[in-house]
């Protein structure tokens, strides 16, 4: 008996027509996702930009008082969302939650109608399951990434990719839908300018590949209008920016930079895109659309790229090649031969359809384990963190607090956890770590810089955090406690008592506290109201004497004793063994004889 046909190992398909099953499958993946993010403490990066857009609306002016070295436009866009929980009185994070799933949301219906519309409008089947596999990523795929700009940078340019499969195949689209879609990818671009790789790469491909020559076509009018626009605003607007990237922008790319060959296999999702990449190259044959397989690669490529060049290795910076690599390899996964005459092609197919079941129960799993409160780990670690900003919140009586930490995750989401001002204008002082980063793992003591040896960003950051703290004279100031000057210690080497308290007029302000806690890794002291005596310690530079347990100067690393990752390769082999027995028994049902 012949093996079985396309059509007949694709008829699973046409369950999606059913008027019930699409609208259940996008709803419960969106209500799981949504689920999983409420339960979840607000990321240090949100927190502060809803802070920040606090600020701003008080009268703080951004990029002067407010630093933060990304373009303004995420912060325009929390100002809204600030305004209307503080008219209503609700959590802004929560309302901020909301806003995204819903803009995402919107964002993922207008997908639907370009599918719809333009990319298959004859195959409601396959349009269906195009649409499942890019509601999976960008809602339960986003995890931890739920709400980051780059969360809105990949549904931003969805419906432009889906545009351009529609220019492929020389489908008509209507100028003013085409005009939309490149509007938003400008907003993307905007976002994230060092995504910009995506928009030229779509475009290119599809003036490469178009079936009919075209002129400025309106999606990259759109897109070039956007742009305009708003770089119009920013130097209207905002003219502190040019001035702030130009000083800090070179340093904070120095900052945690990790080496391009180990970012380039290690980095989060890699592995995911480069199998999409090979799996692809041997089963290109099989592909029922194979320019939108080589568009989708392209497009995936071009994420890639826009994560490389960041240098960081942060998982959200690699989230759009992610999120792009599982639709591609969905794609590859429903097209993959059953049987074929290579054991290459054999082996790729299987492949592709394990690892693509795998992310989604791997990734349903999680988003479950989040609902229901995670581990341990995870509630310890809130308990600690909800602790200190019931502590801090309880002595701070309503004035500013330092942060002195490298690390934003120090002072975010604390300060708005505690409702107190920082008594920075620096969400987190990186400036100091990235000035002493190439000395950071070499051995003997560091040595910090005098004021004639500071280059122009460390200089920035020591002006501006003395000022600071010199005029807001915060009622607490928390310190990140040093380990041991060692290089094994890495960041946590930096010493920020005896540093700052080199300058004279910080010193004395810094005899004006005492040691009133140790709260997990930080220091917590207070100012001694005037005329009391001090009852504890006065910070000290005092060179620290503890080990961290684990020191990481880089965030890429080969994760295979992670419980995920063994979890993950766990289930991998057991999808791939019932996927072995499935097959056995539809061959014998079907009277077809096994071949090895």
């Amino acid at each position: 008996m012949p093996p079985p046909t396309a059509e007949q190992e694709h008829s699973w398909l046409a369950r999606l027509d059913h008027r019930s099953v699409f609208p259940a499958a996008v709803f419960g993946m969106v209500a799981v996702a949504l689920a999983a993010e409420l339960t979840r403490r607000a990321p240090p990066d949100l927190a502060f930009l809803l802070y920040a857009a606090g600020r701003v609306l008080d009268g703080a002016t951004l990029y002067r008082e407010v630093l933060e070295i990304n373009p303004p436009l995420i912060v325009w866009l929390n100002l809204p969302v600030k305004l209307v929980a503080r008219a209503l009185g609700i959590s802004d994070v929560l309302l901020y939650r909301l806003c995204a799933a819903a803009a995402v949301g919107g964002l993922f219906r207008l997908c639907y109608y370009l599918v719809r519309a333009y990319v298959a409008p004859d195959n409601g089947s396959f349009g269906r399951y195009l649409l499942l596999l890019l509601c999976f990523a960008l809602f339960p795929l986003a995890g931890e990434d739920f709400g980051q700009r780059e969360h809105f940078v990949l549904a931003l340019f969805s419906p432009y990719l889906l545009l351009a499969a529609a220019r492929l195949k020389g489908q008509p689209v209507a100028p003013r839908d085409a005009a939309g879609v490149g509007g938003l990818a400008g907003m993307a671009v905007a976002l994230k300018p060092q995504f910009v790789a995506v928009w030229l790469v779509l475009e290119i491909f599809v003036w490469v590949r178009s079936p009919r020559e075209r002129g400025a076509a309106p999606e990259l009018l759109g897109a070039l209008g956007v742009l305009t626009a708003y770089g119009i605003a920013v130097v209207l607007l905002t003219p502190q920016y040019l001035g702030l990237a130009t000083a800090l922008g070179p340093a904070y790319s120095h900052y945690l930079r990790e080496p391009i060959y180990s970012l380039a296999v290690l980095a989060p999702g890699v592995p995911l895109v480069l199998f999409a990449f090979l799996a692809l190259a041997a089963l290109r044959p099989y592909a029922r659309d194979r320019q939108l397989w080589e568009l989708l690669a392209a497009a995936v490529g071009a994420a890639y790229l826009g994560g490389l060049v960041q240098g960081k290795g942060f998982r959200y910076h690699f989230y759009p090649s992610l999120g792009l690599g599982f639709v591609l390899l969905g794609l590859i996964a429903l097209d993959a031969p059953h049987s074929a005459r290579r054991v290459s092609e054999r082996l790729y197919a299987r492949v592709s359809r394990v690892l693509l079941a795998t992310i989604v129960l791997v990734v349903f799993g999680a988003a479950v384990f989040d609902v229901t409160g995670g581990g341990q780990e995870r509630r310890q670690r809130d308990s600690e963190a909800t602790e200190l900003a019931t502590f801090v919140r309880g002595h701070s009586k309503g004035r500013p607090v330092a942060v002195l930490s490298y690390n934003i995750a120090s002072a975010f989401p604390l300060v708005t956890e505690a409702a107190v001002p920082l008594a920075s204008r620096f969400p987190h002082l990186w400036p100091f770590a990235e000035a002493y980063w190439d000395s950071i793992s070499a051995g003997g003591a560091l040595q910090y810089h005098t004021l004639a040896e500071m280059k122009p960003p460390e200089r920035f950051l020591w002006d501006a955090v003395r000022w600071d703290l010199l005029d807001a004279q915060p009622q607490l100031i928390l310190v990140l406690r040093p380990a041991r000057d060692a290089a094994r210690n890495g960041l946590r080497r930096l010493h920020y008592l005896q540093y700052f308290g080199r300058d004279s007029a910080l010193a004395a302000l810094f005899r004006q506290y005492e040691l009133i806690a140790e709260k997990g890794e930080y220091q917590v002291f207070q100012r001694v109201p005037e005329g009391t005596r001090r009852t504890g310690p006065a910070p000290s530079a005092e060179p620290g004497r503890l080990d961290v347990k684990r020191a990481q100067l880089q965030e890429v690393r080969l994760q295979i004793l992670d419980p995920s990752f063994l979890a993950g390769t766990l289930l991998f082999a057991a999808v791939w063994l019932a996927s072995m027995m499935i097959d056995r028994w539809k061959r014998r049902t079907a009277g077809v004889r096994l071949t090895p």
